[in-house]
């Protein structure tokens, strides 16, 4: 297997550019890309939520407003008295 060494740039739209010297003749190859530095991560404009209750509301029908009903069920607990 012969490794040889090239540069080359990824376009915003994915796609790898390289210039092949003479010396490589055609047929399959294997590509490894090593990256200088991480590139900065995308901002999305919604933030993403991990906790694992996050959505467990979703499928219900009989709540319209959930951070009403959050308030209802905080004040329940607040009235218990165990």
């Amino acid at each position: 297997m012969l490794a040889t060494k090239l540069k080359g740039k990824v376009t915003p739209n994915r796609k790898l550019i390289v210039d092949i010297p003479a010396e490589i003749v055609p047929g399959a190859v294997e590509v490894i890309l090593l990256q200088d530095k991480p590139a900065k991560p995308v901002k999305s404009s919604s933030r993403k939520v991990k906790h694992p209750a996050f959505g467990i509301w979703a499928d219900r029908d009989d709540i319209t407003d959930s951070a009403e009903f959050a308030a209802e069920l905080r004040a329940k607990v607040e009235q218990r008295r165990d």
